[in-house]
């Protein structure tokens, strides 16, 4: 039904977006969303603050993390309805932290030393700085138009800026995940390079509970094919925006949900677990 909107992907000033919890759970509610997660970037600093919100503007909040994965290419899986107390998963966060930490002074002295001193521009996020914070940066600077030249020609691998810490596997996050009580999520499969399918497949053998069939950048076909496999697969389906606020201007709170069967089973589902 139309009332049982709900987004399970977005991300805060925590992280990368540039609305604060708070902010995005009164969007969600001036959306009638039904049901909200905040996904920030290896990172649940903005739990706390959504669910409170939540309570506030009558939004029901899912703590929630989407955590980097070391794969063949870039893979992101969301840690669903997570305990953010859990000490495994907290740990596990600090160490992210770090590593991503430590990739930025190296990506700075990489670009500087090329002749393209963005630090200063960067400026102090609140929780943690991403690489779409040092793309702003670059296009302040005047180097890149938009955020995609900005990856293209200093961040993507093989450019000068480009440099990644060893991350966390698919599986370790997935353990991570169902440790912390949660459901891992693989977030927009569609970005996938690989053989969609062989990679679902693997991930489903590692415990994986649930595939972003519903993306905003989703072609049909490609949202279809998902929907198939989490079929095939028993995966729960989701849907996700991927808010980001002005940082992804032109994507809404609530843009991925469809008011189709297997997205009201999963709102049942995840609603009736938040009762429990």
């Amino acid at each position: 039904m139309d009332e049982n909107r709900f987004d399970l992907h977005t991300h805060s000033c925590v992280s990368d977006g540039t609305a604060t919890p708070t902010e995005i759970v009164r969007i969600a509610a001036r959306g009638k969303i039904r049901l909200l997660a905040l996904t920030d970037h290896d990172n649940i600093a903005g739990v706390r603050e959504a669910l409170e919100a939540g309570k506030e503007y009558g939004v029901p909040v899912l703590p929630a993390v989407e955590m980097d994965n070391e794969w063949r290419h870039e893979l992101h899986i969301i840690g669903l309805d997570v305990d953010p107390d859990n000490p495994t998963l907290v740990r596990a966060l600090e160490i992210a932290r770090d590593r991503r930490e430590r990739r930025n002074r190296i990506i700075y002295a990489r670009l500087k030393e090329a002749g393209y001193d963005i630090q200063p521009l960067v400026g102090r996020p609140e929780a943690m700085t991403t690489k779409l914070h040092i793309a702003h940066a670059l296009i302040k600077a005047g180097y890149a138009s938009d955020v995609r030249d900005a990856f293209a020609k200093y961040l993507r691998p093989g450019t000068v800026g480009y440099y990644t810490e060893q991350r966390f596997t698919p599986q370790q996050v997935i353990d991570i995940i169902h440790i912390a009580d949660g459901l891992p999520i693989l977030a927009h499969p569609c970005h996938i390079r690989d053989n969609p399918n062989a990679l679902v497949r693997e991930l489903t053998d590692m415990g994986l509970m649930g595939l972003e069939a519903y993306y905003p950048t989703s072609t049909q076909r490609q949202t279809e094919m998902f929907v198939s496999m989490a079929w095939k697969y028993h995966l729960m389906v989701t849907c996700g925006s991927d808010f980001h606020g002005d940082n992804r201007p032109g994507v809404p709170i609530g843009c991925a949900w469809r008011n189709v069967p297997v997205l009201e089973k999963t709102f049942e589902t995840l609603t009736k677990r938040m009762q429990t």
